[in-house]
């Protein structure tokens, strides 16, 4: 019983994360992150595109990147570029999406969620 009413409260936390994610410009490292991401239902936006970009995205942005040494270096990276800018910027929501999932990589959240909604 505590297993399922944990399992039901992670579940109800991915959808609220899930609607903030579809709500905000998201920032992934690549196109395959996109690719995941859209079968979601979900518009994400590369690093690279972002970082070449003169302008500044009007909504809430999210960082999603892996969260291996590369991902958060470009995580750094970026936060720091967009922070000087009027919009807020999150670095916690997409590494808490990932760590929920229990995966270090954004193209790994389509099984997790799966499972999760499979209940």
């Amino acid at each position: 019983m505590k297993y399922i009413r944990k399992e039901l409260h992670r579940r109800h936390v991915v959808e609220r994360m899930l609607l903030t994610l579809k709500s905000s410009f998201v920032v992934v490292e690549g196109k395959h992150d996109i690719n995941t991401l859209k079968r979601l239902g979900i518009s994400a936006h590369t690093y690279e595109s972002v970082m070449r970009s003169v302008s500044i995205p009007n909504q809430k942005v999210i960082i999603l990147m892996d969260l291996d040494r590369r991902g958060m270096e470009k995580a750094e990276r970026i936060s720091t570029e967009l922070s000087s800018g009027p919009v807020p910027v999150d670095t916690t929501t997409g590494r808490s999406f990932l760590k929920m999932l229990n995966t270090v990589h954004v193209e790994g959240v389509l099984t997790p969620i799966e499972q999760l909604f499979e209940m």
